[in-house]
């Protein structure tokens, strides 16, 4: 089967991320660590880690936003960014089911 694409360059997504510009969501992100300078320590250190491998997929919502699935201190987590002027990270949680990437399946 052929790996799936992201919509969202990870060459620009990572070099915002680098750059300080990004913002997370409080929700979905930020309410899943102590305070919000670990949660943009942690987002930029897992989008500098992001690979085509795990990549899951693309959605349409308000936004075009790509899903990836990682591995964050030994827990799978679902990543969903989206790029404007900034990167922004919609979520960043721990995952609530496996999620399918292209590098196999990631697991809670």
């Amino acid at each position: 089967m052929k790996a799936k694409k992201p919509h969202w360059s990870l060459e620009d997504a990572k070099r915002l991320a680098a750059e300080g510009r990004l913002f997370l969501s409080k929700t979905k992100a930020q309410a899943f660590f102590p305070d919000p300078w670990t949660a943009a320590t942690k987002a930029q250190a897992v989008i500098a880690d992001l690979t085509e491998r795990q990549f899951a997929h693309t959605l349409q919502q308000t936004d075009i936003c790509d899903v990836y699935g990682v591995r964050l201190d030994g827990k799978g987590w679902y990543v969903k960014l989206t790029i404007d002027d900034l990167l922004v990270i919609v979520s960043l949680h721990p995952l609530e089911k496996p999620l399918k990437t292209n590098a196999g399946e990631v697991k809670p």
